[in-house]
């Protein structure tokens, strides 16, 4: 009896998380209906699904700020709805994939783009007769590849580009699976964004394709900056929230939290399931109140939240629950903003070194396993060779973050592990 009763609890407890992603989804629209209470929120969603989306494309500069949180709700709507429909139990990847799906929406996803990747990913694990459910996580992290399918549909002829623009989708939602399988293992878990580094090799040997036959690529700047404040206030509700949530799920005190900061936050380091619900968000609204607080930092410079922005924050919020802590983030990101000053041809505050300065953090687990100072090591290293990724895909790879962090471990952890060849636990 007592089991049975567990299991029910369980089960209630699960069903109530689901609930927490849909209030966040709740939180976006509410806010889009605030930033665009006209049938412009709709024209404006619809010119985001048909523009292209390649890095840095800010979707509020092309529908609007409400168009923006709009498509953004709607896609973690609906990737929370399939995730519940495949009855997945509930970990601490859930929130990073499905946080950084709405994250994301805000820098190049959208549903017309992102739809045929899913399809293909349907496709690859019907191929192995092997329930999707084992590759819905690696499949919603590949429709990073999205701006690939918005340029087929954008620069090719009108007759072709629609199957074209299916076509190209669903061979990378086929393949990144197999891809990112093998990636994981190069960087051995000290890179958190590892199917961003999958689709970074993808992404090279597509974009190397096309430019072979005539295809230019263009690294774009699309950087809106409507919508500060509005922007600001969601952020300090969704972190609030967070917070209050995981205090009310039981991690009211110091010894409650603690513990979490013990994990080196090597995937797979899931702190829902490591650490329970509670110290996982409030861990989430702590990691996200760093990158916030760094942004409002750089308000005086001329920093204002944008598209690009909160999908980084959003971002950092969802790996809180996968691998990212106080502990071992500040270094990094240390590193990098130390490397933005020093060495870096741009100003701290352009587009480029912002999001790096946030989206590095993927590199965390170095600063936990082997010390501070070697995640400000990987933090600089990573700044640099962020400046340079974008140009091997063309921009069409949303996590080039991630690409460039898989690089990182590559050049660093030989290093590391041959200078310290064993890390503390």
């Amino acid at each position: 009896m007592t089991e049975e009763r567990g299991k029910r609890v369980t089960e209630l407890l699960h069903d109530r998380l689901y609930l927490v992603l849909l209030a966040v989804a709740g939180v976006l629209l509410a806010f889009a209906v605030i930033a665009q209470p006209d049938m412009s929120l709709l024209t404006g969603w619809w010119h985001i699904q048909l523009s292209e989306a390649g890095l840095i494309t800010d979707p509020m500069a092309t529908g609007g700020v409400g168009s923006a949180l709009l498509n953004a709700s709607l896609i973690l709507l609906i990737c929370t709805m399939l995730i519940r429909a495949m009855k997945l139990p509930f970990t601490g990847v859930t929130f990073a994939c499905l946080f950084m799906m709405a994250g994301f929406a805000m820098l190049g996803k959208n549903l017309v783009n992102i739809t045929p990747i899913i399809f293909g990913g349907w496709l690859y694990a019907r191929y192995r007769r092997e329930p999707f459910s084992q590759y819905i996580y690696m499949t919603l992290f590949g429709t990073c590849l999205s701006p690939m399918v918005s340029f087929l549909l954008v620069y090719m002829d009108p007759v072709i580009h629609w199957p074209a623009m299916a076509l190209c989708g669903i061979v990378i939602g086929f393949l990144i699976p197999a891809i990112s399988r093998y990636t994981v293992r190069i960087h051995q878990g000290y890179n958190l964004y590892n199917v961003g580094f999958a689709a970074g090799f993808l992404g090279l040997g597509v974009a190397s394709i096309l430019k072979g036959v005539g295809v230019e690529f263009k690294i774009h700047e699309s950087w809106s900056q409507d919508g500060h404040v509005l922007l600001c206030v969601m952020m300090t509700v969704l972190l609030v929230a967070l917070l209050a949530l995981g205090v009310f799920l039981g991690c009211r005190s110091w010894q409650d939290y603690r513990p979490i900061l013990r994990h080196s936050g090597r995937a797979v380091a899931d702190f829902f399931l490591l650490d329970g619900p509670g110290t996982c968000f409030v861990n989430m609204a702590l990691v996200g109140a760093i990158g916030f607080a760094y942004l409002l930092a750089q308000a005086p410079q001329g920093v204002r939240l944008n598209g690009p922005l909160v999908c980084c924050l959003l971002s950092m919020m969802g790996f809180g629950a996968f691998g990212k802590h106080p502990k071992n983030v500040v270094p990094v990101m240390a590193g990098a903003i130390l490397a933005a000053f020093l060495l870096v041809e741009v100003p701290i505050t352009s587009p480029g070194v912002l999001l790096a300065s946030l989206l590095c953090t993927g590199l965390a687990p170095i600063a936990g396993q082997f010390g501070w100072y070697w995640g400000v090591a990987a933090g600089f290293l990573h700044m640099t060779i962020v400046q340079n990724t974008a140009l091997l895909h063309g921009g069409m790879n949303l996590y080039n973050n991630g690409f460039a962090a898989g690089l990182v471990c590559i050049l660093l952890i030989p290093i590391i592990e041959g200078i310290k060849p064993e890390p503390k636990e």
